[in-house]
């Protein structure tokens, strides 16, 4: 008889036989899983690599397309101005002389005071002038006497007195009432008085200084004072030559002062009508009210004129078209494709620019640079939606 040990042992054996047919088992169903798996993912992989290349074949034509900015033709409104710098002016303003010669008696003002027309500011001490006048008159008196004796005489006796004798004293008369006249004059003119309303702004003299009559050339002279109308002044500024044509008297305008910041409206006053040969400007002028006197001869203030305005009319951004010789634009056609459309252009202003011909609305062109470009390219459009339509 076998023992227990033998029994035992082909237990074991039994068991290890029975392990082993399982885990062949297992190991058989793990392949067959492994390799489903691994066909799906090499199939997928597969599917891939067609439709990669698929696409690639189908992109191949717009390979060369470029992307390029475009402006669009739209209708609007446009208007042209120009900022003009120019300089605040007195509206009127002289060199306050003398016309007579003589020592500075006296000088009520100074610089800063505001004076009235027909104002004595001051006055020439003048003593020959004085005793001239005293001289005149007497001879004027005796004159005038002389000659209305002879005169009662022959109205009361004709042909008592030749009326030669008369005709004489008529006319020693006559002499010494204009020797009189003149010598008033001439004291008057030792008087100085202010021709218009306004104020002080240079003070050349002080009582007890000899003052020299003024004659024709005042350089020569010293003046009393200087004058200047203050309360209403003179906005002067130049006019290029182009912009000539389109300035007319009356046209409103916009005044801002630079020193102060103060905002103005008013209207062109005056031009020369003359275009400068030097500057190639005209000179033109606006009058500013200034009763507060709250502005200062000598400011410089900036104008800004509206020279042009049109409405509804064709347009595109200035930077679409190019105006080096013929104007032209290079237009996006229906394929796609850049070609060059010349173009007849108007009104042009900072950002926009009239088109008169050769575009119509919504057609859409070349924005900008051209040197990534060429005429003939098939393009992407990517329209600029920032600007101002």
């Amino acid at each position: 008889m076998r023992g227990i040990n033998d029994l035992l042992k082909d237990s074991d054996s039994q068991l290890k036989n029975e392990r082993v047919a399982v885990i062949n088992k297992v190991s058989k169903g793990m392949n067959r899983r492994t390799k489903t798996i691994f066909g799906l993912f090499s199939l997928l992989i597969v599917v891939g690599v067609v439709l990669w290349f698929s696409g690639l074949h189908t992109a191949r034509p717009n390979d060369n397309a470029k992307f390029v900015a475009t402006a669009k033709v739209t209708r609007g409104d446009l208007a042209r101005f120009v900022t003009i710098s120019g300089e605040l002016k007195p509206y009127q303003e002289i060199d306050l002389h003398a016309k007579v010669a003589g020592y500075l008696k006296f000088l009520t003002v100074d610089i800063g005071d505001q004076v009235k027309a027909g104002e004595v500011i001051a006055k020439i001490d003048t003593d020959e002038l004085k005793a001239d006048y005293e001289n005149t008159t007497a001879a004027y008196e005796d004159a005038k006497l002389n000659y209305d004796r002879l005169n009662e005489v022959i109205q009361k006796q004709p042909g008592l007195l030749a009326q030669q004798d008369v005709d004489n004293a008529q006319a020693a008369y006559a002499i010494a009432k204009a020797n009189m006249d003149r010598a008033r004059t001439f004291m008057d003119y030792s008087t100085i008085t202010v021709p218009f309303n306004g104020v002080v702004t240079k003070r050349y003299a002080d009582p007890g200084a000899m003052i020299q009559a003024s004659g024709s050339n005042d350089r020569q002279t010293m003046p009393v004072v200087h004058i200047a109308e203050n309360d209403q002044l003179r906005l002067d500024f130049p006019v290029p030559e182009p912009d000539v044509p389109f300035i007319k008297v009356g046209m409103p305008i916009d005044v801002t002062i630079t020193a102060t910041g103060q905002k103005i409206t008013g209207k062109v006053a005056r031009t020369t009508n003359m275009v400068d040969s030097d500057t190639r400007t005209m000179e033109t002028e606006v009058d500013v009210d200034n009763h507060d006197l709250r502005l200062t001869p000598g400011m410089y203030a900036y104008v800004n004129l509206g020279l042009e305005n049109k409405k509804n009319v064709t347009t595109l951004p200035v930077q679409a078209v190019s105006l080096n010789g013929n104007p032209n634009v290079w237009k996006i056609n229906d394929k796609n494709e850049i070609e060059e459309q010349p173009v007849e252009v108007g009104l042009q202003t900072a950002d926009k620019i009239e088109i008169l011909s050769g575009l119509k609305e919504g057609d859409q062109v070349v924005f900008g640079s051209r040197e990534m470009v060429n005429i003939g390219m098939k393009v992407k459009p990517k329209l600029i939606t920032t600007l101002k339509e």
